[in-house]
């Protein structure tokens, strides 16, 4: 068995769900709003004459898009409270990075996007949520777990994917059709790690079992490898799904004694 017992503190418990966070702001909404300050300093993007509500409003989208607090962003306090923050400082390089992206999407609305020959009218702008989807770190699923694959091992993958996926089928932080995580395993053959290739070919068919290309591609691997035995019960998986695949029937009766 390899390793995601270290691995799961890291990627998974920092994630909140969006319930989790509407929930957050519900529950501390009156004692937040006590403690943030009433008059703003150190704004670089945002209007310096903004309302405190407007700010507070701009800040709550941020939290939504990233599926983080204001801490993530904001230096001090205790990380459950708003007390001691010092909404001011520059000092988290979190907060560097949001000016930066901020002046970025900023700039993509307001000159680049207008220059698409033909735009369409009304016109897409683009949002923190655009790419960020709820993470805080915009990774598709691919990447996401390529990174586990490389530093924990395709069975640490597996069980990061099977978390993810149940606690949040539906959210939109990830993509979990069926050519995502082909795609990625695509990658890994083509970059000679056959045997993680194959493991995520079988991941994916736990969740798409009536797919012939899953089948066909992960039997294609196991010839590969010299495993005749297993690309035979993937060609004959193939037939259980779609009876008579010609593609199939003739690769059982090359690889059948």
């Amino acid at each position: 068995m390899q390793r995601h017992s270290a691995f799961f503190p890291v990627i998974v418990r920092p994630t909140l769900s969006m319930a989790m966070l509407g929930l957050v702001f519900l529950v501390s909404a009156p004692s937040a709003r006590a403690q943030i300050p009433d008059e703003f300093t150190n704004l670089k993007f945002l209007p310096e004459d903004i309302s405190r509500d407007s700010l507070l409003t701009v800040m709550r989208d941020f939290s939504f898009a990233l599926g983080v607090r204001c801490q993530y962003c904001h230096v001090g306090g205790d990380g459950r409270s708003f007390e001691g923050v010092e909404f001011h400082k520059d000092d988290d390089p979190n907060k560097r990075k949001a000016r930066f992206m901020l002046n970025m999407v900023a700039d993509l609305n307001a000159q680049i996007l207008p220059s698409i020959p033909d735009r369409d009218d009304p016109p897409v702008r683009m949002e923190c949520k655009s790419c960020h989807r709820g993470l805080a770190r915009p990774l598709l699923l691919k990447q996401q777990m390529r990174l586990i694959v490389d530093e924990f091992g395709s069975d640490s993958a597996a069980a990061w994917y099977r978390d993810m996926r149940e606690r949040n089928p539906t959210g939109g932080s990830y993509d979990w059709g069926e050519w995502e995580t082909n795609v990625l395993a695509e990658r890994l053959d083509r970059d000679g790690q056959t045997a993680d290739a194959i493991a995520m070919y079988m991941l994916n068919a736990e969740f798409n079992p009536n797919s012939v290309s899953i089948q066909g591609s992960v039997a294609g691997l196991f010839l590969q490898q010299g495993d005749t035995t297993s690309a035979i019960e993937r060609y004959e998986r193939i037939l259980e799904i779609r009876p008579g695949h010609r593609g199939a029937t003739e690769r059982l009766a090359a690889l059948r004694p």
